[in-house]
């Protein structure tokens, strides 16, 4: 709307004062609305003005004793009209404003002698006190002297004379005043400009606002900062912010300050101050989620630096990640002021996952991932540790079983070594394979009398079995055996050697053995037997094997061409 007159009090000649108050509705349009008001005003004032002395020059033509001099007061009256007021008029002051940052009105102020302006939200109150005597009265003075110059000589109308220099005074007095009143109000009217525009400046409210804020003045440091920071030469002013930021902190307003701060972030991401103060009021306000926010954001920027007061140590494992072949037993090193949580199923871990007490974490056969992180009382948390564990349980070492296989014609005890810690070996004396449910070795053992076949195993504690070692023993007091007997012996030694299954009539491979008992062949007091292996419908002999009748001593036999030849097996 711009400008709308809301009272105005008739221009008083005795007092030589005009008041006028008006109501400002929008501030922004003033200028261009002031200077459309002035132009109209003019234009209004100027039509008076000539209808005035247009009036004057009719009345005096009824005095013709005076016609000369009235002319002159008419003419003289024609000059003193005011021309139209332009846009650059009165736009001029104002340039010089934008240009040098001077407030220069000597220009509208030559006339004037005082301006009192007073400024609300409601509207704009106008006094002005206007001294007609200074500049006016010596244009009247100067006119009635050239006047009295003129007409020195006559006296022949002197009571005409005297009416009309009245009227030419009054002539010149009304046209004089009408260009004061505008004058005065050119004056004003520029004034509340560049009173508006100067509130409207950066400089004008940068400087206000840090002269209220050294002064402790925060809410009013606060109205002015916040102008001067929305102008461009404001909106990036880390100092102006931050004093601004100071003001919020001084008035306990913790949104203020934190928008504050994110502004001057905005556009000086690494700004030290900014960072820091930041960080501390989400700690201080126990804001664990917006600590986090922030600490992320400045991963891998500088500004992470600023930072590390605030970001939370991660867990330290007692066992680094790798490849293992025995069970792995997982501790975390742990701070008082911090809580560990884990998983074991690669999901990320939060507050609501497996809570670390500081027992020991059992990582058996297979891959396993461990995913841990560290948490602060007020919710920050430090970066995911990801661990990942392979155990590859390897099978024991074959157990090492003494004395050797063979006939022996005294009692032997056995025993059996190389069991690793947290192992435990196994026998039987059957030939067949031990079990966890099999006697279980302690201390070294005797050999019972008579034809043994001995089978050892070793167990660890995850359960895995190493292989399987065997011996033949034959317990033999000066004995002589029968063939029956020596042939089981042999059976049974290679049954132990792998070379027939546990029945003693099929190879390892599931052939069928046949022994063919040798009569006419003597070697030493041995049975020799011939070892017949059939293969479908196909017989072949493979070897032959000796045994010794009194000792039960097994041996290997060559045959070549009838003659016999052994070698203890």
């Amino acid at each position: 709307m711009g400008i709308e007159k809301i009272d105005e009090i008739p221009f008083d000649f005795s007092r030589r004062c005009l008041s006028v108050a008006v109501e400002i509705d929008n501030k922004d349009e003033l200028d261009d609305e002031l200077v459309k008001s002035l132009e109209r005003l003019v234009e209004e004032e100027t039509s008076v003005a000539k209808a005035f002395v247009d009036n004057q020059k009719e009345s005096s033509a009824e005095n013709t004793a005076a016609k000369d001099s009235q002319d002159t007061d008419i003419e003289m009256g024609k000059t003193k009209v005011i021309p139209k007021v332009t846009t650059d008029m009165l736009t001029k002051s104002d340039d010089d404003i934008q240009k040098t940052g001077v407030y220069n009105v000597d220009e509208v102020r030559d006339n004037i002698r005082n301006i009192p302006v007073k400024n609300s939200d409601s509207g704009v109150n106008l006094d002005v006190d206007l001294d007609v005597n200074s500049d006016v009265s010596s244009d009247i003075d100067s006119d009635s002297d050239v006047d009295s110059d003129k007409h020195a000589d006559s006296d022949k109308h002197v009571a005409g004379g005297t009416a009309g220099d009245d009227k030419k005074k009054k002539i010149i007095i009304g046209v004089s005043c009408g260009i004061a009143a505008l004058l005065v109000l050119i004056g004003i009217i520029t004034g509340v400009v560049i009173h508006n525009r100067s509130k409207e400046s950066y400089k004008y409210n940068y400087e206000k606002g840090m002269e209220s804020y050294k002064n402790n003045d925060y809410d009013s440091a606060v109205k002015y900062l916040s102008k001067a920071a929305k102008l461009n030469e404001g909106k990036k002013n880390t100092d102006l912010k931050y004093t601004l930021y100071e003001c919020y902190k001084e008035e306990n307003n913790t949104d203020k300050q934190i928008e504050t701060l994110k502004d001057i972030l905005s556009y000086d991401e690494n700004n030290q101050k900014s960072i820091q103060e930041l960080a501390s009021i989400y700690e201080q306000k126990k804001d664990g989620n917006a600590l986090n926010t922030l600490i992320k954001s400045y991963k891998n920027k500088e500004g992470y630096k600023y930072l590390s007061d605030y970001v939370v140590e991660n867990p330290k494992p007692s066992v680094e990640a790798g490849t293992y072949d025995d069970e792995v037993k997982l501790q975390f090193t742990e701070s008082s002021s911090l809580t560990i949580y884990y998983t074991q199923d690669k999901s990320e871990p939060t507050e609501k996952s497996t809570k670390y007490n500081g027992d020991t974490i059992e990582i058996k056969n297979g891959t396993t991932t461990i995913k841990a992180v560290a948490v602060n009382s007020i919710g920050v948390y430090s970066d995911v540790v990801e661990l990942q564990y392979v155990v590859d349980y390897k099978k024991p070492s074959t157990p090492t079983v003494s004395p050797e296989s063979g006939t022996y014609a005294e009692g032997q005890q056995v025993t059996i070594s190389n069991i690793p810690v947290g192992s435990k070996a196994y026998y039987t004396l059957d030939g067949s394979t031990p079990t966890a449910g099999s006697e279980e070795y302690t201390e070294p053992f005797d050999i019972p009398e008579g034809n043994n076949v001995i089978s050892v195993i070793i167990i660890d504690s995850h359960n895995q079995a190493s292989s399987v070692v065997k011996r033949n023993y034959v317990i033999n007091k000066a004995k002589t055996f029968s063939y029956n007997e020596c042939l089981e012996i042999l059976k049974n030694r290679l049954i132990a050697d792998g070379v027939l299954k546990s029945d003693g009539n099929t190879t390892s491979d599931g052939r069928k053995v046949t022994f063919v008992y040798q009569p006419k062949a003597t070697v030493n007091e041995m049975y020799i037997v011939r070892f017949d292996v059939t293969d479908k419908s196909k017989t072949s002999t493979e070897g032959y094997y000796g045994i010794g009748i009194k000792n039960g001593t097994c041996y290997k036999v060559t045959n070549s061409n009838g003659s016999y030849s052994s070698s203890e097996y």
